[in-house]
């Protein structure tokens, strides 16, 4: 994943979490390994407690989707 294609992704996170309701958002998983490691290279968010736009992220690769904002119901 380039660098432009990385944050084109954290702008439809940000988007999404403006949604509606983002207070029901729990938490991100991401399944794009090239966003990790962009996420991980240029923030260190990895060490510092894996949160992202004060949400906890997780890591669950997948070929289908770059992330996922989980909700509670």
């Amino acid at each position: 994943m380039t660098e432009e294609e990385a944050k084109d992704v954290l702008e439809r996170i940000e988007y999404e979490l403006s949604l509606g309701q983002p207070h029901t958002a729990t938490q991100i998983v991401i399944h794009d390994l090239g966003l990790w490691a962009y996420l991980e290279k240029t923030s260190g968010f990895i060490t510092s407690g894996g949160m992202l736009f004060d949400r906890p992220v997780l890591l669950q690769p997948k070929c289908d989707a770059s992330f996922t904002v989980m909700s509670k119901p």
